[in-house]
């Protein structure tokens, strides 16, 4: 489903001086042009030189009228955005975690369940290229705390194409939903090979990936409440099944 309100731009903004790091450091995303407050932040300055990025120093007030926005804590920086690809061969023979957020309309919470994924060791996020909020959108990069830096993110044409592709590597694919047919967490393990599929916050599963999940699993709850907000369900889902490891 595509988002109403989805403008998918070519060029992604990411603000704050970690996120620019961050971003300056990982090796899938060009760089266009970096933006530092004066006076701040000479690690960024240095990461610039060092890799021939445009580094421009900006007064506060004109940095802030540059960025078009408030809280860019003294720096911003431009970026292309990287075109969708598919996992290839090498990825999935490697890769045992995959996070599949399937038309998230709030960028919030996709960005948070990226910070979550990072947190607890998955390997990469597969979402569908124009379906729900755009993975690369100011507020979703800023919700993630640089960790869509720090993991590939596959945009695919095709979400049902590619959990196909994925179960013939391996991956047990596994649905997130409260419904009558769902089993409790606690009795549901993970397989070594493990792809989490989460639905968006109103509508859940479409019908059409529903049928790719060889189980759909729940979270146990009150019978007072219907649902959990899907980045708080994603991050339980995450710490049950693979964070619990790293301890």
């Amino acid at each position: 489903m595509r988002h109403p309100n989805r403008e998918k731009n070519e060029t992604i903004m990411v603000e704050g001086h970690r996120a620019v790091e961050a971003l300056i450091d990982a090796p899938s995303f060009e760089v266009v042009e970096v933006f530092v407050e004066s006076g701040r932040h000479p690690s960024i300055l240095g990461r610039c030189g060092a890799r021939g990025i445009p580094c421009h120093e900006l007064g506060a007030a004109e940095l802030r009228e540059k960025a078009d926005y408030q809280f860019h804590r003294g720096a911003f920086a431009r970026a292309r955005r990287p075109r969708a690809v598919m996992p290839d061969e090498a990825f999935l023979a490697s890769a045992s975690r995959l996070l599949v957020p399937v038309d998230l309309a709030d960028a919030g919470n996709l960005g948070t369940l990226l910070r979550s994924a990072a947190a607890f060791g998955i390997n990469g996020v597969l979402v569908g290229a124009n379906r729900g909020v755009d993975i690369y959108s100011r507020k979703c990069i800023r919700a993630s705390a640089t960790a869509i830096f720090r993991m590939p993110v596959f945009e695919v044409d095709s979400l049902e194409h590619t959990l196909e592709r994925i179960g013939e590597h391996g991956f047990i694919v596994l649905g997130a939903s409260h419904s009558p047919s769902s089993r409790p967490l606690e009795e549901v393990r993970c397989g070594r090979k493990t792809a989490l599929v989460l639905g968006s916050e109103g509508e859940g599963l479409p019908s059409s990936i529903e049928r790719q999940c060889a189980e759909i699993v729940r979270v146990p709850m009150s019978e007072e409440l219907d649902s959990l907000n899907v980045a708080v369900s994603g991050a339980i889902f995450m710490w049950e099944w693979f964070g619990r490891e790293q301890t």
